[in-house]
């Protein structure tokens, strides 16, 4: 993908460079992943604007990454008392990129409140950085889980878009985004944040439309 179609994106973002992070540069599709994934913080081409991309680091590779995600997760968590006690360590583990000590503890947390969708959601998402951004089957039950319990929950949204997005399917996800800002409190903390996640999107989706006109 040309250089300059990402410094457009760039712009539009307004934001810092970051080592993008996807598992591999397949073209507007990847780069749109990249781009959301990190909390609209950008992703930067190496080298001059004008040349190919080049391969990108693996999500769970990105400490920055996973960590932005855990704290937007953290900002939706709708539970308060006990539930925390668990999230916390669970997160600290995360953090350092140990994702199979995060979902054990949260399994913990788990086994003595099962009806609890924040942990739930929070297990979702540790599966989900395991799998390097892909919605794996255990993932999309632990947040079937979350929203079963809690039919309003945001994260189960918001996460389910952001897999479609790596997946490929941009359309998809910022359709799950739209309803995740439905769900959002007017004092919720991760609104603003996400309503810049989703402009971003829609601009890629237009950036995409624009490109395929042209080829």
């Amino acid at each position: 993908m040309n250089g300059w179609i990402v410094l457009g994106l760039l712009s539009v973002l307004s934001l810092s460079v970051l080592t993008w992070f996807v598992r591999s540069s397949k073209g507007l599709w990847q780069i749109a992943a990249a781009a959301v994934l990190l909390g609209m913080t950008g992703y930067a081409l190496q080298g001059r604007p004008s040349a190919p991309s080049s391969p990108a680091k693996s999500l769970a590779a990105s400490e920055v990454g996973a960590t932005q995600l855990i704290d937007i997760r953290a900002d939706m968590d709708q539970s308060f008392g006990g539930a925390k006690r668990w999230l916390v360590t669970a997160d600290s583990f995360a953090k350092q990129g140990d994702y199979a000590s995060a979902a054990s503890y949260i399994q913990s947390g788990l086994r003595s409140d099962p009806k609890n969708p924040d942990l739930w959601s929070a297990l979702g998402l540790q599966l989900m950085l395991a799998s390097e951004g892909q919605m794996s089957p255990p993932a999309q039950l632990a947040f079937d889980k979350a929203r079963a319990i809690q039919p309003k929950h945001p994260a189960p949204y918001y996460f389910a878009g952001l897999a479609r997005m790596i997946s490929g399917d941009l359309n998809g996800g910022v359709l799950l985004w739209e309803k995740t800002l439905t769900l959002a409190t007017p004092d919720a903390k991760w609104k603003v944040n996400i309503e810049t996640q989703l402009k971003a999107a829609k601009a890629l989706q237009v950036e995409s439309a624009q490109t395929q006109q042209k080829s």
